[in-house]
């Protein structure tokens, strides 16, 4: 067995214990509020995870790319969406790969692309399910609500796609104040809420009403419009998702690196610089020792500052938890599964790197 203290560095970790707490913790919380749980795996893009997570109650996946998609369904993941529009003929021929593996439904919000899909689909004898993206304040993608139905009634039309529902995204509302957040949630579904009423009166099935991040889930399971949850970030839980409000979650994931420098009982250096824990949202805290924090990064160094501990030695290891996960784990192509520090399984985070 290998201790997490013997791993090459930098390791990056994830705590199975805290890890299946937040994720039993999730999918209970899902199925008491009657909303399926679908987390995203933008953080984490690793299919053995992704396989942990349906064990535990998820009923399939989300995936920011197509090509994301496929490291998932080659790694034995049988239920994804896409929750972003997929545009191009080799994207789209992409999609028709994953859908050959898995049960796939894309968000969609173009008439055009939606002919593009089926056309794809048709072709290679596949059928793709399709969410019409809805823009909920995020401006970023979706149509509004009276927009919905001409696209629910096209993808009715054509050959090898199918309407599953609708989806829309609040991420605009993740940063905000508690009492903001929760009321601006509120908007995003009541807006989500009309694009169904419309879309059902225009004779419209609508299933899948898809939405929320971990940032603002807690207020999702309690407002009654979305039967579909999105979260999935806080399965791992991380610094920023603190920030957030997230309760009763554990962190999971972690970072070790090793002491290189300590010419000064002050100060040392690790050998994990924002190449390896990522820093756009902040820096990582310092878990273990005591008595440490993370000062600075450079692109190979952690810059270590103390805070009432031992001076540090070289070789010594030094753990801390990622400010943001999804801007480490693509930083990397393994993770370490541990129990108390022994690592009982390496997970390869296939789905790094997959941008397209």
């Amino acid at each position: 067995m290998t201790s997490i203290w013997e791993l090459d560095t930098p390791a990056l970790l994830v705590d199975l214990d805290a890890l299946d707490h937040n994720a039993s913790l999730m999918a209970q919380r899902c199925a008491d509020a009657g909303i399926a749980w679908r987390p995203h795996v933008k953080a984490c893009k690793a299919p053995a995870m992704a396989l942990r997570l349906l064990q535990a109650g998820a009923v399939g996946i989300t995936c920011a790319k197509a090509s994301e998609a496929l490291a998932m369904a080659r790694g034995g993941v049988t239920d994804i969406l896409v929750a972003n529009e997929v545009v191009g003929e080799q994207k789209v021929a992409r999609l028709v790969e994953v859908a050959k593996l898995a049960t796939l439904c894309v968000a969609v919000d173009d008439a055009a692309n939606i002919r593009e899909i089926s056309a794809a689909a048709d072709a290679a004898g596949v059928t793709i399910d399709l969410l019409v993206d809805v823009d909920v304040n995020l401006h970023r993608c979706g149509v509004t609500p009276e927009q919905a139905p001409a696209l629910c009634a096209l993808i009715s039309d054509l050959p090898a796609v199918r309407l599953r529902g609708l989806m829309g995204y609040e991420g605009h509302v993740m940063g905000l104040p508690d009492e903001e957040k929760e009321r601006e949630t509120a908007a995003s579904a009541s807006i989500l809420a009309r694009a169904n009423d419309l879309c059902q009166s225009d004779g419209h099935e609508i299933g899948v009403l898809s939405g929320g991040g971990s940032g603002n889930y807690r207020y999702v399971l309690n407002q009654g419009v979305l039967n579909e949850l999105q979260a999935g970030g806080a399965a791992l839980m991380d610094l920023t998702y603190e920030l957030m409000g997230v309760g009763g979650h554990r962190r999971a994931l972690s970072l070790v690196c090793q002491v290189v420098s300590a010419a000064s009982p002050e100060r040392a250096a690790g050998d994990a610089g924002w190449k390896a824990t990522g820093r756009h949202t902040g820096l990582p805290a310092v878990v273990n020792p005591d008595g440490w924090s993370c000062a600075g990064l450079s692109a190979e160094h952690t810059h270590l500052a103390r805070d009432g501990g031992q001076p540090l030695q070289i070789s010594d290891r030094v753990e801390m938890v990622p400010h943001y996960s999804d801007s480490t784990v693509l930083l990397h192509r393994t993770l370490h599964a541990h129990r108390a520090g022994v690592v009982e399984e390496t997970w390869e985070i296939s789905g790094s790197g997959a941008l397209h």
